[in-house]
């Protein structure tokens, strides 16, 4: 429907939910072919003449001209003339007939749509990922007309609230699975006064045309509220619950309607009830998308960056918070690619800090919050990753040995990781292999430097304890991994003598050099060479 039209329709919509009857402006509808039958039928469930009279123009506003022009003429046929004058300056003029001229109708239309309902627009600087939208559209549809959840997961800054704004400014997504509009909330971590506040001012604004009703006065009371607008106002419309971090604030919308819901924490949909469809967006961007957000935030064409670009785009691992916070930064200070290039080498995540569309202004900022979110022995768990070899992904069996727990205890708290996009898992099998993203990593290893040589010392002791004088069989899950990085760990726990030991052991030397070849023993043997030639 054409704007002006629609603003119409706005404008005069009290006096029009004051004064008429539905049932034989619904006939003409019907018979024009702008209203269907199961419409009618939601219009016809409202309590009052009112109620019935605001639902029809609900969903006359989710149409497109026809509709506008239909409803019209109905009013003048059933008697409403002085209604019917009030929009008659609104009438959209008869197009042609093209394409083009309907989908911008229907783009303006859109518009409006997501507009009212609050979604995001667009960042500044945007760039498209087609197969992770069209992931979104594709689950949403998955709903079809049954109440359920679509949650899109992943860790802080990849691009959930972005990617999820996008699927839904597409017109034909809305039309076929939600006429009845899209409300959009951003959430965040909340205590139960702040979800109130969100609930109440979600209510008041599902009841714009009853200013006067009174805000529900607890979270039962307010989830009552909401479920009654769903069903009654807007039973074909779209609950978008944008950054949720606890399970138990979505029990405040489990109403039987659809959801959306954005989350770093993939298992926060165990606590509710119905259909469930998960949409993971990956934690990388191609290095070609990190070029062009770094474009177009300095204005240049890609093929005139200068040549810290691929170095900066490097060592954002991906991240398009990374890329956007370094691209604004830039804008701002165009002649420091080389001094950002080093804050990022040099891992000072600190000074790389900008206003930005995202939620964080800095990644230490980002990627703390999640972390903070975990129970205190959590923490403590998540801290001895700090030591892990990066690109390496490591067997649940080595995470036993520095934990002394079981299998089944250790992949519990690993999954906990997990759910909540702090620690990435390769399933192959029975067996099971984890793995932190780079920026992950870094962010550990720079917020536990000082920590980092008892990290080390830990493991290698424990890998002591457990074997003891014997060393690891092929047949062991662990056993590559040992092979490849336990003089690594001794080394960072500047364990120098257990290291020489290590490597003049001719037992470590034979089993190794059949394992994995001379290769990586040579490189060892260069890499720890100050140590291994001091006289002891």
């Amino acid at each position: 429907m054409d704007v002006k039209s629609r603003n119409y329709l706005l404008m005069n919509r009290q006096a029009l939910e004051n004064d008429i009857k539905t049932s034989y402006i619904m006939d003409r509808m019907i018979s024009d072919e702008v209203l269907t039958l199961q419409e009618e039928e939601t219009v016809r469930q409202q309590n009052t003449r009112k109620e019935r009279a605001a639902m029809l123009i609900n969903i006359i506003l989710t149409k497109d001209n026809n509709s506008y022009r239909s409803f019209y003429n109905a009013l003048l046929h059933e008697g409403y003339r002085d209604l019917a004058a009030l929009l008659q300056d609104g009438i959209p003029a008869v197009s042609s007939g093209n394409r083009k001229s309907s989908m911008d109708g229907m783009t303006s239309c859109v518009k409006t749509i997501l507009c009212e309902g609050g979604v995001p627009q667009r960042p500044v600087v945007f760039v498209t990922r087609p197969k992770l939208v069209d992931a979104i559209k594709k689950k949403l549809y998955c709903l079809g007309s049954d109440p359920g959840w679509v949650t899109v997961y992943g860790m802080a800054g990849c691009g959930k609230t972005v990617l999820t704004a996008e699927a839904l400014r597409d017109p034909q997504l809305l039309e076929d699975c939600f006429p009845g509009g899209v409300h959009w909330i951003s959430v965040g971590k909340q205590d139960k006064a702040g979800l109130l506040i969100k609930l109440q001012n979600l209510c008041r604004r599902l009841e714009h045309d009853s200013p006067l009703s009174q805000r529900p006065l607890n979270i039962e009371e307010a989830k009552d509220r909401l479920r009654l607008l769903m069903l009654r106002k807007y039973p074909r419309s779209l609950l978008v619950l944008d950054d949720i971090w606890d399970s138990w604030v979505l029990k405040a919308f489990d109403n039987q309607c659809q959801v959306l819901i954005t989350s770093r924490d993939r298992s926060v949909t165990d606590a509710v009830a119905g259909n469930k469809y998960e949409v993971h967006v990956e934690s990388g961007l191609a290095h070609e998308k990190g070029l062009e957000i770094l474009s177009l935030f300095v204005n240049m064409k890609i093929s005139e960056l200068p040549e810290q670009a691929n170095c900066l785009v490097r060592e954002c691992k991906g991240s398009p918070l990374v890329i956007s916070l370094i691209g604004a930064l830039l804008r701002d200070f165009p002649s420091r690619w080389e001094y950002y290039l080093r804050q990022l080498q040099n891992k000072q995540f600190k000074r790389i800090r900008k206003s930005s569309s995202y939620d964080y202004e800095a990644l230490d900022e980002a990627m703390s919050i999640s972390v903070e979110q975990l129970d205190d022995n959590y923490k403590d768990y998540y801290k001895d990753l700090s030591i892990l070899p990066k690109d390496v992904k490591v067997p649940t069996k080595v995470l036993c040995i520095l934990w002394d727990m079981e299998t089944e205890e250790v992949e519990d708290i690993l999954q906990e990781f997990v759910n909540k996009s702090l620690l990435f898992c390769d399933r192959n099998g029975k067996s099971f292999h984890y793995y932190l993203h780079d920026l992950q990593l870094d962010f550990l290893t720079e917020k536990n430097r000082n920590q980092l040589q008892e990290l080390h010392k830990n493991i290698v002791n424990q890998y002591k304890k457990y074997y003891k004088l014997n060393t690891p069989v092929l047949s062991q899950e662990d056993c590559m991994y040992w092979y490849n990085f336990l003089a690594y760990h001794m080394a960072g726990a500047k364990m120098q003598q257990e290291l020489r030991d290590l490597m003049f052991s001719l037992d470590w030397i034979k089993a190794k050099t059949e394992l994995v070849g001379p290769a990586h023993l040579i490189h060892e043997y260069v890499e720890y060479s100050s140590i291994l030639d001091q006289k002891v």
